[in-house]
This record gives structure tokens, C-alpha cells and sequence, in this order.
């Protein structure tokens, strides 16, 4: 429909709102309340536009102006806010008038009635809405000279968000956010009028995405705790990347400042996280700054290690290889490495001769799905079934879910990007709950928001997807393999086969299951569903893809450390937490371990290799949908820690050798080739993409079945860094053993007990969680990389407590 901005004629779709409008014509307009992907309600009052549109006289056409011959515009009486003002054909909206600039100067002054003059000391100065807005349209002038309402300073809404209530503008950006897009309603107005302020519940903000309101509040309110007066906007370096703490692909932007991470915001990928990022990526960087970093190789020396130069580590390392057969040596990186230097570890296998290189975690035989979807797929979803717990085990697509269940498709981007105010949503919308089905062996957070939650036993996911696969397929239904009735499960099969698009999430407890992972893929073809498979790390499906796999089945990870390998080179990873593997770990005859930190395995090596944080490398991942993302590096102090090519140009530098690999540009040659496009052309959206299929040259071994009474379980946290984050562990608490209250009384725990606790026979140091949703006789202990998700044997009768918790009177 055609509308004209301020002299502009546009034709713009049906729906668009008036201030979208404005941006498309190229103008400006300013907001405070609207705020992408979040309903426009109009509260601020500082989009005010004169607008007009023509009337259709009782014969239906066009009231036409007698000057011009042409429909007459009839401007309304006052002037509308253009977030919730809809186009129309015909529309004329002026924002230039004097008398548009009055109603936007007087809103500036009502909003700076009780505003301090915090800017000096604000840590939103430098990026702040309404300091820019009121220079931008404000007189600089204020009528009101009585004394500004004192309230509450530097309130803490939780161990992680801050509020300044003097600085709150009552734009409700942070109450409508938690109602719409996590579902928590944690936050509200209190009180009314000059008296109005921001309150919590009395537990805070139990939600795992509480941190996207200091990146949605447009003045100084709301401050990231963690990163409150570390300095302002205009000294941060800014780098747009790609968070590695899981597979989602999501886009953050990482600020540093005089080498090092100061915060992590939210990026904007509309067709991944959109703007949004979990507490997890969000609080989780303060390990790369901890004093206890490697800095420098190190050289076994008696007991202890020496500082030496790269030259010497690599010298040592090539004059023990050469005693050995290349066969016998092992190379494994985490499964959160780069392709980069996936195609780093490949060459340097290639070039000592041993066909034991891998990556892990790895879950089975592979996660690229026969029908994969995607992301948006998940978003426009009318049926969809989650096998296990995806808020913490990859929160995007718990909000991904959750925008499936209100029934509002993705918006089309405009010529500014993502629409400032979306009018198909409204506060407190009804979600379509009988979309969606959560299925796991205990109660999880995205249970509530579903149709259908079913709690299977331990390890009941293959015989639970067996037995609908069944039912779907039009057989009869076994109801206590279902645990529902017959009924239910043909209603449920019903709807599926009657939805345009479906989508089976299917995460760790599925994946670490070979007959599980079989049998997930028998109920998809049934459904005609879409299938999201969950890499245990961020890279998972791109190491994979690339092929940084075994030549034999007996070379896998496993087979190395069960003593396949008398050398091995491992990237971040700490096998040495079992205390079977570290015994044999100590009689290899060359244990090189490349880390940021001096784990339990690196204690035993003979060589340690300053590793980088997932911030300070540049690179490719390929996200669970397969969409290959760039990994940006920010500038931070790493002293001369490398990556894995930085570990190969070393070691080929010894060897005599130029191995392929050897830096990001020299991997990116062989990527390209292997391909058929550029890594390095990759923009911050990256590109879906279908890896040309080649014969496999690699064998992978088949999972051995489990057979634990309990579960090894995702969390959103990093646990093998949450140690070295102080503001993650002050807000969550330490790791946790979480068992039903009947259990711990049988073994005379209490909540906030600390222990010690065999886990498939490695001792972990844990904190007691009481939680009624965890099944009679099961324990949930996190998953590390090195003990992926899936079922777990946790002995109980040999647990020892190491500290009792306090008793409050």
C-alpha cells in the first residue's frame, strides 16, 4: 500500500507500523518503550507523528480535494504514537512539522522531570537513549525546578543484574521482555504514578535469561553487575563474533578493553538468537581473565614444570615423537575447536603417520540428520516434540520453541533491519501450549509452558520413542512404555499427522544412546517430522563434517586413552579427572596437553601448551542446523597462548616441515577446496550450507549402552570454568548434586551440603540440591566435556561430606 513519509512515497506490506514506516523513508523518529521482537505498546509517548490518511464518502470512493482533484488527507485530531498506529493506503505521516518537534521536546522535558544528572558516573554514558535523545530533540531547557524524586540506588535485583530506580524511565522494556519472551514474569510496576517503581519477586529473577535487560534498557537502570564501572561505552573494542559455549550459533558482541573481557552482550541474528543470549554466555567470560592462565609452555622438570619458548616446548616434543611409530600416537581436540584447527589436526596426524586423531566429546555415528531443520523451522513449528532438557542444554532454542508457541512467524526484515515494532504482537499473548510435547526422565523448566510433559524412567528414551514411533505408524499403543493412555497417545500421534510442520528435538540423553538415536530417527520418518540433533559442543557437527575423525574405529578418544596411543596430544580436554585414565595417562612415554589452565591432566604431562578462550581465536564453526558462523577474535592478553594451528606451525617449524594448517589463513585453503566457498567471506550471519558429499574415509565406532541409574545432565554453566566466574557462582551456587528430598534423608543429607561423590567411579566435588522433580533413586550430576550428557552410575554409599551447610535459625 502506498504511504507517504515526510514528502516520500513508500509501498510498504500490509501491517507495518507507522514508525517502521518512518525508518524505511529514511527518517528518524525517537522511541524509549519499542524494542525489536517485543509488543509495541506506546508508553513512552516520544514517537509522536501528525498523521493523516482519506475518508471514503458513503459511495465508497475517494472524498477528493476540490484544489487538487486528489483524495484529501484528514489529519486526526492529535497527533498518534506511530508504534501503534498500523499503515494505510494513503497514509501521509509527518515527522518534520514544528508542531511534531513541540510534542517531542515537551516529552523529553516529562521524561527528565526526575532523570538525575548521573551521566558523569553512569555506566550507560556513551551509549545511553535518552542522552542522545535529548540532545537530539530536546531544548536543553526544564520548567521544573522543584527537587528530583529520591529513590533507591544500586538495588540488586539479583547476584548479577543492578537497579538504579532514580535512573528508570518506566519504558516497562524489562516487564514486558520477561512475560513475552521467556515466559518468567518475574518483573513489575509498583505502586503508581510520580511513586512508580520497578520490583521484583522476592527470589529475584529465576530465570536463565535475566541479562538481556541490560542490553534492552535504554538508559542506565539496569547494569550487568559483573562489568558495572569497568569503563565506558566509547573505550570498549567492540567484536561482533560467535558464542562457542554451545551449538546454537549465537551472535554476542564481545567488549574489551586494555586486553581484557570487561562484558558480553547480545549480537543480533534474526534467524538464530535473534537479539537474545542466556545468562550462561552472557556471565561466563570472567575465566579468561583469571590470574591463574597459562601464559608460557611449560617443560616437565622433576616434579614440577620450567617456562620455555615455544621453540624449546616443540624441539621436545619432536625429538620424543621420533622415537616412536607414528602409529602409536593420539591426537584428540574438543569438540569446540575450530575448523581451522580441525584441518590443523588432520595435517598434523597426516604428517607423523597416525590415523588416531578425533574430536570429543562425540556423542555416535553422527549429527547431521537425514531431514535436518532449522532454527526458523523450529520458530513456525505447529507441532513439536523435545526429548530432554534444551534450556540448558542450548537455551536458544527454548526461546526459539517458545516464539513457536505464540504463533507469530519471524518478521520480514525491512530496508532498516528487524521491525521496531511488530503490531501482529500483544502483551501477555495466549501461547498454543498443545503445540508442544517434553519428554525426560525429570521435571524441566520448558515442562510449563507445554501441552503434554511426560517423565520417563532413566534411560526410557528408546523405548519410549519405539512405542510412538509405533502408534504414529497406526499400531497399538503400549501404555507403559508411553506412560499414557491409549487414548492420549493416538490423540497426540493424531495431531502430529495433522500438522504442516513438525520438528523432533532431540538432545544428549537421546543422542548418547545408539538404539535411542535409532529409534528417534524411525518415530521423525513416522511424523514427517524435521529433526534437530544437539551437538554436545559448539562445533560438533563441523568437526565432523570436515572429517577430524578416526581412520579406524579402535583409534576413536577412547580407544587412545584406554592406552591405544603411547603419545598423545590432547587440546582442552582433562581425561585425567578419572582416576583410571590418569594412571594410564602417567605411563605414556609423551603426554602433551595444550589448555588455557593446569588441569589434572595437564599436571601429568610431560608438555603443556598455553591454550586460547573461544574470544581470542578467529575461525569457522558450524552451528547445529549447519550453518557455518565466524569466530571473530577480540583483542585481549592472552600472553602467547595459541591455538591448535598455532601449535602446528610450532611443531612443523621443528619438524623442517610447512604443514597445511599451520595458521587460520593456510587452513582456510584447504577449507576452501573442500568446500567450494571461502570461510573467510562469511559474514556475522554466516550461510546455511550442505557440505558437498564425499566418500568417508574414516570409521567411527558404535556407542556402548549405558546402563546407569542416573543421569549426567546439561547445564547452562560452563562447569569446567564456573569455578573461575565469581559472578556465575555467586548467583547459581556450585555444582550440584540434585536428588529427590527422600533420598538425601535416606542418606542423611541436607541441602547445601558439600560432598564428595564417585561419578562412573571419578570423584566430583558437589553441592546437595533438594528437588522433588528428580525420580525416587536417581541422582542429576552436570556434564563436563569429558563426561557428556547421558545416564551415569553415581555411588551414594561411598558419598562423604565435606562440609555440612549452615543451619539459620
Amino acid at each position: 500500500m502506498k504511504v507517504v513519509v515526510n514528502g516520500t512515497e513508500l509501498d510498504l506490506a500490509h501491517g507495518t507500523s507507522a514508525i517502521d514506516a518512518v525508518f524505511a523513508a529514511g527518517y528518524d523518529v525517537p522511541y524509549f518503550c519499542s524494542q525489536e521482537y517485543m509488543s509495541p505498546i506506546g508508553a513512552c509517548r516520544m514517537c509522536l507523528a501528525r498523521i493523516g490518511a482519506p475518508r471514503k464518502d458513503r459511495d465508497g470512493s475517494w472524498m477528493l480535494d476540490e484544489a487538487t482533484g486528489e483524495p484529501k488527507i484528514f489529519f486526526f485530531p492529535t497527533m498518534m504514537a506511530t508504534c501503534t498506529t498500523v499503515v494505510m493506503e494513503g497514509m501521509v505521516i509527518d515527522t518534520l512539522s514544528k508542531e511534531v518537534k513541540d510534542a517531542q521536546n515537551g516529552m523529553i522535558e516529562f521524561t527528565l522531570i526526575n532523570h538525575p544528572l548521573d551521566c558523569p558516573v553512569c555506566d550507560k554514558g556513551g551509549a545511553c537513549e535518552l542522552q542522545d535523545r535529548a540532545y537530539e530533540y530536546g531544548t536543553g531547557r526544564t520548567r521544573f525546578v522543584f527537587d528530583k524524586r529520591q529513590q533507591e540506588k544500586h538495588h540488586p535485583l539479583s547476584r548479577l543484574i543492578t537497579l538504579d530506580r532514580e535512573r528508570c524511565i518506566h519504558c516497562k522494556r524489562c516487564v514486558r521482555y520477561f512475560e513475552e519472551v521467556p515466559g518468567d514474569e518475574v518483573l513489575d510496576f509498583i505502586e503508581r504514578g510520580g511513586h512508580t517503581y520497578i520490583g521484583t519477586l522476592e527470589a529475584g529473577l529465576p530465570s536463565n535469561f535475566s541479562g538481556n535487560i541490560t542490553d534492552i534498557c535504554p538508559v542506565g537502570a539496569l547494569l550487568d553487575a559483573t562489568s558495572r564501572f569497568r569503563g565506558r561505552n566509547w573505550e570498549y573494542d567492540h567484536t561482533p563474533t560467535t558464542s562457542l559455549d554451545d551449538a546454537s550459533g549465537s551472535a554476542i558482541v564481545v567488549d574489551a578493553r586494555t586486553g581484557r573481557i570487561e562484558r558480553i552482550r547480545s549480537g543480533l541474528h534474526p534467524e538464530v538468537n535473534k537479539s537474545w543470549i542466556d545468562d550462561g554466555i552472557r556471565f561466563g567470560h570472567e575465566y579468561a581473565a583469571d590470574p591463574e592462565r597459562l601464559g608460557r609452555p611449560l617443560l616437565r622438570s622433576g616434579d614440577g614444570f620450567t617456562e620455555v619458548s615455544w621453540d624449546e616446548a616443540a624441539a621436545f616434543i619432536t625429538e620424543r615423537l621420533a622415537g616412536l611409530s607414528g602409529k602409536d600416537v593420539g591426537i584428540a581436540i574438543r569438540a569446540d575447536a575450530t575448523l581451522e584447527e580441525g584441518v590443523a589436526a588432520r595435517a598434523l596426524a597426516e604428517h607423523v603417520g597416525t590415523g588416531q586423531v578425533d574430536h570429543a566429546p562425540r556423542f555416535g555415528p553422527s549429527l547431521v540428520p537425514a531431514h535436518g531443520g532449522t532454527l526458523q523451522d523450529l520458530a513456525t513449528a505447529d507441532a513439536i516434540l523435545v526429548l530432554g532438557d534444551v534450556t540448558e542444554e542450548m537455551p536458544a532454542l527454548d526461546l526459539r520453541i517458545k516464539d513457536a508457541l505464540k504463533g507469530v512467524p519471524p518478521p520480514a526484515l525491512l530496508p532498516h533491519g528487524v521491525p521496531i515494532a511488530d503490531l501482529r504482537l500483544k502483551e501477555r499473548m495466549p501461547r498454543a501450549r498443545e503445540r508442544l510435547t517434553v519428554v525426560c526422565p525429570y521435571r524441566v523448566d520448558l515442562m510449563k509452558h507445554a501441552g503434554r510433559a511426560l517423565t520417563i524412567p532413566v534411560g526410557g528414551e528408546a523405548a519410549w520413542l519405539r512405542a510412538m514411533a509405533e502408534v504414529v505408524s497406526g499400531g497399538p499403543a503400549d501404555e507403559a512404555a508411553l506412560g499414557m493412555s491409549a487414548a492420549d497417545a493416538t490423540e497426540l500421534a493424531r495431531s502430529w499427522r495433522a500438522a504442516k510442520k513438525s520438528v523432533l528435538v532431540a538432545g544428549g540423553f537421546v543422542l548418547s544412546s545408539a538404539t535411542a538415536t535409532e529409534a528417534a530417527a524411525a518415530l521423525t520418518k513416522a511424523m514427517g517430522a524435521l529433526q534437530l540433533l544437539l551437538p554436545p559442543m559448539a562445533n560438533g557437527r563441523g568437526l565432523e563434517l570436515t572429517q577430524v575423525l578416526p581412520s579406524h574405529a579402535r583409534y576413536d578418544y577412547r580407544g587412545m586413552l584406554a592406552g591405544g596411543a603411547k603419545a598423545l596430544l590432547l587440546s582442552g580436554l582433562d581425561p585425567a579427572t578419572d582416576p583410571a585414565v590418569a594412571e594410564r595417562l602417567a605411563s605414556c612415554e609423551l603426554l602433551v596437553v595444550h589448555d588455557m589452565f593446569l588441569t589434572q591432566t595437564a599436571r601429568l604431562a610431560h608438555v603443556v601448551l598455553p591454550g586460547k578462550s573461544g574470544y581470542e581465536k578467529s575461525g569457522t564453526v558450524v552451528s547445529l542446523e549447519g550453518r557455518f558462523l565466524p569466530v571473530r577474535a577480540a583483542p585481549v592478553d592472552a600472553g602467547e597462548a595459541e591455538d591448535f594451528t598455532g601449535v602446528v606451525k610450532a611443531l612443523g617449524l621443528a619438524f623442517g616441515k610447512r604443514l597445511e594448517g599451520r595458521s587460520v589463513r593456510s587452513a582456510r585453503r584447504v577449507l576452501r577446496k573442500e568446500l567450494g566457498f571461502e570461510p573467510a567471506d562469511l559474514d556475522r550471519f554466516g550461510m546455511l550450507y550442505d557440505v558437498p558429499r564425499r566418500r568417508s574415509a574414516v570409521s567411527v565406532a558404535p556407542l556402548a549402552e549405558a546402563t546407569g541409574s542416573s543421569l549426567r545432565v546439561p547445564t547452562m554453566v560452563r562447569p569446567e570454568y564456573l569455578g573461575r566466574n565469581p559472578g556465575l557462582r555467586a548467583a547459581l551456587g556450585d555444582l550440584a548434586l540434585r536428588l529427590h528430598s527422600a533420598d538425601a534423608a535416606e542418606h542423611g543429607l541436607d541441602a547445601g551440603d558439600e560432598v564428595s561423590v564417585p561419578v562412573d567411579g571419578a570423584p566430583r566435588q558437589l553441592r546437595v540440591v533438594l528437588d522433588d522433580g528428580v525420580p525416587r533413586g536417581a541422582c542429576l550430576v552436570p556434564a563436563t566435556p569429558d563426561a557428556p550428557v547421558g545416564r551415569a552410575e553415581v555411588a551414594l554409599a561411598e558419598l562423604v561430606v565435606q562440609r555440612r551447610a549452615l543451619e539459620v535459625a
